[in-house]
């Protein structure tokens, strides 16, 4: 790998971190959680019938299905999403978004989009 490889996936890493993080503050400011429930709820808002096993939302989001099975934890008891049974296979659960979850997403979108205008479309 070139040096200038390396400086532009360097640069790309620290770009990232740089507007996720800002966009996490944002957030906060506004009393609302962080980047990875939009992403939670944002992945069972698109997916079909708002439903997925937490191994798929897993993959969507980049974490592992343990991290994701107790994320999915703190995200039923805020009452943003329910675990129910597929009925594609009785041993499995599958996440359903609530209609709260979906009222957070909402909420939490505008702060979202200022802060990818603010952070990163300005700078392009």
């Amino acid at each position: 790998m070139d040096d200038d490889d390396l400086a532009a996936w360097r640069s790309f890493l620290n770009a990232h971190a740089h507007v996720t993080r800002r966009i996490g503050r944002d957030l906060a400011d506004a009393g609302l959680p962080d980047l990875g429930w939009y992403d939670l709820l944002w992945t069972l808002y698109r997916a079909p019938e708002r439903r997925l096993r937490v191994n798929e939302i897993a993959r969507e989001v980049v974490l592992s299905p343990t991290a994701m099975s107790r994320f999915v934890d703190r995200a039923e008891r805020a009452g943003v999403v329910r675990r129910e049974p597929d009925p594609a296979d009785r041993r499995a659960l599958r996440v359903a978004l609530t209609e709260e979850g979906v009222a957070l997403l909402r909420k939490m979108w505008p702060v979202y989009e200022r802060g990818i205008e603010a952070h990163f479309a300005e700078h392009l």
